[in-house]
């Protein structure tokens, strides 16, 4: 089964992509699961899960985290989590909310990312599932390689995801759900149980460099206006 985990939603606010037709394109590009992570609020989430009866993704509830040191996903979390709260306090918030914890973008600190030198680098034993180790966005491949490198000394899942804040990304990283049968649909704690066994292969390409300097320079456009 292919998931993208970390997909950008209007309600991030800092992505254009409604609900409905974030489903419509991961059908197209062949996406089995997808999880709705926006910044700080499960509100894209809630409402992708509402026009679900029209598609045959699967959908997990999900939100993007700001800890006080990075950003965290809490796959799984269908409540919001108060952003603000150290890496170790919004893990455990995740986790009593059924959850699982999935750093993505590590070592990254211009994206708010877990581990780097300009945040609390004294996490990197956090009781976390898995880490991205290919998100489409990167320019650079520092945050992927380093993320790679930490699941395999900690033996985390490795994920692959888009962190798509437009349509035409969604889709191009994604995880591979290595021991699940597609041909009964799985229920969200078969997935999510998939993930803490690591039973992930993160697979996908890079989104163009030129699509996002062309989506950076619209929210700079639509700011102005």
């Amino acid at each position: 089964m292919k998931l993208d985990p970390h997909i950008h939603s209007c309600y991030s606010g800092d992505a254009r992509s409604i609900p409905k037709d974030i489903l419509k394109q991961a059908k197209n590009v062949g996406l089995d699961v997808i999880a709705i992570s926006d910044h700080n609020t499960i509100q894209g989430s809630k409402l992708a899960i509402g026009e679900r009866k029209s598609s045959d993704v699967i959908i997990i509830p999900s939100i993007e985290i700001s800890s006080d040191s990075g950003h965290i996903l809490g796959l799984g979390v269908s409540e919001n989590i108060t952003e603000g709260l150290s890496p170790e306090d919004t893990v455990d918030k995740i986790h009593d909310n059924g959850g699982i914890a999935i750093v993505p973008h590590p070592y990254s600190f211009y994206r708010n990312g877990l581990f780097s030198d300009f945040n609390n680098n004294l996490t990197l034993n956090l009781d976390i599932e898995g880490v991205e180790t290919k998100n489409a966005r990167y320019i650079l491949g520092y945050s992927n390689y380093k993320g790679k490198k930490l699941a395999i000394k900690r033996n985390l899942a490795q994920i692959g995801s888009s962190d798509s804040h437009f349509i035409g990304a969604i889709g191009n990283c994604y995880t591979e759900l290595t021991d699940i049968a597609i041909e009964d649909e799985p229920s969200i704690d078969d997935i999510l149980e998939t993930i803490r066994k690591r039973k992930t292969i993160a697979k996908g390409h890079r989104t163009s460099n030129y699509l996002i300097a062309k989506e950076v320079f619209n929210k700079k456009i639509r700011r102005i206006y």
